[in-house]
């Protein structure tokens, strides 16, 4: 107990599972807590009157319930016996092996296939901010300084399982720490202080990576970014406690490398997930993944949260997917070459902490037996991309003949029992186990004769790991036992007994048997280490496969749904003829209506859109946004043909949502979310507005929708689609070069029985602006009770027979400054002063009265 006790203060609030035996014990505190969270009795230990809380797992049921504590949100802390019970002299010697976080993981069964899992450390200084992120399981590792408005929309997009910041309450970390637990469920887990330290962040780096500099990384001063880096660091050697051998180099990024999404407009356009259930079905990601590996889709989702902005490169991946579009075989062997190859990646980090088990290593041999079949199949005249991928599979010959020479097919997942090492590979190895398998000729023999003298046909020889081998007598015939057993142990419905034969024969397999072992878990240390000193080779092996996968997927995509290569453009411009939203392409098949975007020219950057609900405003929009999105990533897209020009940030505003644990309403997100795209839109940016100002009252949601369509159109003049309600958008058109109205098509039918008329959508866009909404229509078929709908018909009519009689002239004007001609939202056209004139006779006025009447309306209405 002072054993645990020690270990525990050192690994502090993590759960300790303390192996004992067959068992991990956890004690005290993390007893309580484990028995809660995982669902397990909770016992005690000296039981009396100070008895100590136990809660214990099975050692082969680790990982699931370490998966349990981890989605929980602990660290746990495995402490493990680091010599033989049998051979141990007093308290058995253990020791702390590893700390498991939430961003530490590398288990397949605590990870997820198809996704990143990925611990960010954040340092945040008065003149920057720096963020490092490092993926334990693959090896990547790089760093980036970013704006302070940009951060959570870097943290949310890379989407850390863990977080590292200083340990200092109320500062800015903190903050936004929080805001990303809230968003995204990330664990934070605060570090001292003095660990971000540029001095001491350095010197972990320098000593890491084995250099004297930084320079050769791109790092020549110690910024936010190294103190971030240097945080990692030394979190996963306190985590960790074994080399980080993976981790071969750090990677400076930089923000303007991708197409910017801020975290609203990866939300709204539902790229990873769904919005409303939060699922991966329904996706963009799941809708356009056709990988048939692991490492393929990481690559996708790592694609789609990063879209290029180099034309070089995009054209590169394009020329990728059009090579294996165009060769249906070859795309279809090596699609099926790779299903069946195990996850390199993750192996080869297991193999860098000395993790990896003989199943892993055998696994690995054969990913690298089958390498040159891959190769084969793509060496007829491949672009540059597909060359370069073959060009990292190639040199692992060695460690592939190694491999399949070592360890046998069918490796176990543990070292404990032995048989994982290949016949012939050791000669000492092959002699040992050829004494275990004459041992069991013996044994079987001797079974044979002791039934034969002893008379009993239901004797047989056994053996327990604990107890050794022995003779098993049924309890109806232990009478018949012969005088020389000895008894040895007693179970249920037989007696076990042992002989001065039997316990010679015991001393000279087992011996054998435990030094085979012995020697099998030395080899495999050897064979590990060989294969540890090849990682950086190994992991350039496993991101080719996954490029490989990922343009072969895309390329069965394109050919499955009919996609087509988009066009670069060197000039600013957007061309896409009968588009189709990815998603509802596949979900409506024919059903979906495609439809043209064309951007090209100077009077076409921003779209008006309107019509009603369900007529397909808002898919439009988006599909929009996907589509030059997917673009970006080198995919081709669904649409006839595309032509697009390199985009700096996309934004969308999409959708009603509120932040009440910030004490934001649906309005100011909606505002805040709209101000962040005015200040940071350029003329390449792509901005979809849906249904802009629509959260507050009609003269003010109409105010600002106008205000903000006319800054993005005047100010900043981006592509920018908008799709209203408010139809007096539609005047903006008449009065800015630039705005194009376009509406839906809704066809409306006679009137029914009941007096209402039906209205059919169309989902076909096309030029001009729609007369009205249809809302009420629309109302009527989502199920409103007809007498709701009959009453809200009468009080449309009434209010729009007001609004006339009260605004003869609704015009929205345009109002002269000094620098350019703006528009000024419903301008007073002095109606009352108007009206006022029109009661005046001038005919019967004196000049007096007349002075006096001009003077009272300067003094009443020479203000506005």
């Amino acid at each position: 107990m002072r054993q645990y006790a020690e270990q525990k203060r050192r690994v502090g609030d993590a759960v300790l599972l303390f192996r004992m035996g067959d068992f991990y014990e956890t004690f005290w505190d993390d007893a309580i807590l484990c028995s809660k969270v995982l669902g397990i009795a909770l016992t005690a230990r000296n039981k009396g009157e100070n008895p100590i809380p136990l809660a214990g797992i099975p050692y082969h049921a680790l990982e699931s319930y370490l998966k349990k504590l981890v989605a929980a949100g602990y660290k746990v802390a495995i402490s493990e016996q680091l010599e033989d019970p049998k051979q141990a002299k007093g308290v058995v010697q253990r020791d702390v092996v590893r700390i498991v976080t939430a961003g530490t993981l590398t288990d397949d069964a605590l990870l997820a296939d198809r996704e990143a899992n990925t611990l960010a450390a954040l340092c945040l200084r008065r003149d920057e901010v720096g963020l490092a992120i490092a993926e334990l399981s693959s090896g990547r590792f790089e760093v980036l300084e970013v704006a302070r408005d940009q951060l959570l929309d870097e943290l949310a997009r890379c989407h850390p399982a863990e977080l590292l910041v200083d340990d200092e309450r109320g500062t800015e970390a903190e903050s936004v720490a929080e805001h990303l637990r809230q968003l995204s469920g990330t664990v934070v887990t605060r570090r001292p202080a003095h660990e971000l330290n540029a001095h001491q962040a350095e010197g972990s780096l320098l000593q890491h990576f084995g250099v004297s500099t930084l320079a050769g990384f791109g790092l020549e001063n110690a910024g936010a970014g190294v103190c971030a880096a240097g945080a990692i660091i030394q979190y996963l050697r306190e985590t960790q406690r074994a080399a980080l051998s993976h981790l071969t180099a750090l990677r400076r990024r930089t923000t303007d490398e991708s197409v910017h999404l801020d975290h609203a407009t990866w939300r709204a356009l539902e790229i990873e997930c769904v919005l409303r259930s939060g699922s991966r079905e329904g996706s963009l990601f799941h809708t356009v993944d056709r990988t048939v590996h692991p490492l393929g889709g990481r690559t996708l989702l790592h694609w789609l949260r990063r879209p290029l902005r180099d034309a070089a490169e995009i054209v590169a991946r394009q020329d990728a997917v059009d090579f294996l579009a165009q060769r249906d075989l070859v795309r279809r062997r090596l699609r099926e070459r790779f299903r069946g190859l195990a996850d390199i990646e993750r192996i080869t980090a297991r193999v860098a902490l000395r993790r990896a088990s003989p199943r892993d290593l055998a696994s690995l041999g054969r990913v690298l037996q089958a390498l040159p079949a891959v190769a084969g199949l793509l060496s007829e005249q491949p672009p540059a991309f597909v060359a370069e991928a073959l060009a990292d599979l190639s040199g692992l010959e060695d460690v592939a003949t190694l491999l399949a020479g070592a360890i046998r097919e069918d490796a176990p997942p543990t070292t404990l029992e032995g048989g994982f090492i290949a016949d012939g590979f050791d000669a000492e190895l092959d002699r040992l186990r050829a004494i275990s398998r004459d041992g069991q000729s013996w044994l079987a023999e001797y079974q044979r004769s002791e039934m034969e003298r002893t008379g009993i046909a239901s004797l047989k020889v056994g053996f327990h790991r604990v107890f050794g081998y022995y003779l098993e007598i049924p309890n109806s015939a232990k009478a018949q036992a012969p005088s020389d057993y000895v008894r040895k142990q007693t179970v249920k419905n037989a007696e076990r007994y042992v002989t001065d034969r039997l316990r010679e024969f015991e001393e000279e397999v087992l011996t054998a048997r435990d030094r085979a072992v012995a020697r099998e878990q030395t080899l495999f240390d050897e064979v590990r280490e060989q294969v540890a000193a090849r990682v950086t080779a190994l992991l350039q092996v496993a991101r080719a496969l996954g490029r490989l996968d990922c343009v072969a997927g895309l390329a069965e995509l394109a050919i499955e749904r009919r996609y087509v290569r988009p066009e670069i453009l060197a000039d600013v411009g957007l061309d896409i003829r009968d588009g189709r939203h990815p998603v509802l392409d596949r979900t409506l098949g024919e059903q979906f209506v495609p439809n043209d975007t064309c951007m090209m020219e100077a009077d076409s950057r921003v779209f008006v859109i309107t019509g009603p609900n369900m007529a397909g405003k808002s898919t439009y929009i988006r599909q929009v946004a996907l589509l030059t999105l997917l673009a970006h990533t080198g995919s081709f897209v669904p649409a006839a043909a595309m032509r697009f020009s390199i985009t700096d940030r996309i934004f969308a505003r999409v959708g009603a949502s509120d932040e009440l644990t910030r004490g934001q309403s649906t309005f100011m997100v909606e505002m805040t979310e709209a101000a962040n795209i005015l200040h940071h839109a350029t003329p390449r940016s792509l901005v979809v507005l849906d249904e802009i100002g629509r959260g507050t009252s009609t003269f003010d949601g109409l105010s600002l929708a106008w205000a903000i369509t006319e800054h993005l159109t005047g100010e900043v003049g981006c592509r920018t689609l908008v799709a209203t309600h408010y139809h007096e958008l539609t005047e903006l058109a008449s009065l800015l070069r630039g705005v194009r109205n376009y509406n839906v098509v809704v066809r409306e039918s006679s009137s029914d029985r009941s007096g209402e008329s039906g209205i059919a959508f169309l989902h076909r866009i096309v030029e001009g602006g729609a007369s009205k909404s249809y809302g009420i229509q629309v109302a009527r078929l989502a199920g409103i009770p007809r007498s709701v709908v009959a009453r809200s018909r009468e009080v449309l009519e009434e209010l729009e027979r007001s609004f006339a009689r009260e605004s003869r002239t609704p015009q929205l004007a345009r109002k002269k400054t000094r620098d350019a001609a703006q528009l000024s939202l419903f301008v007073d056209p002095a109606e009352k002063l108007l009206q006022a004139l029109a009661g005046v006779d001038p005919d019967r006025m004196t000049p007096l009265e007349a002075l006096a009447l001009v003077k009272a309306w300067k003094d009443r209405f020479g203000e506005r």
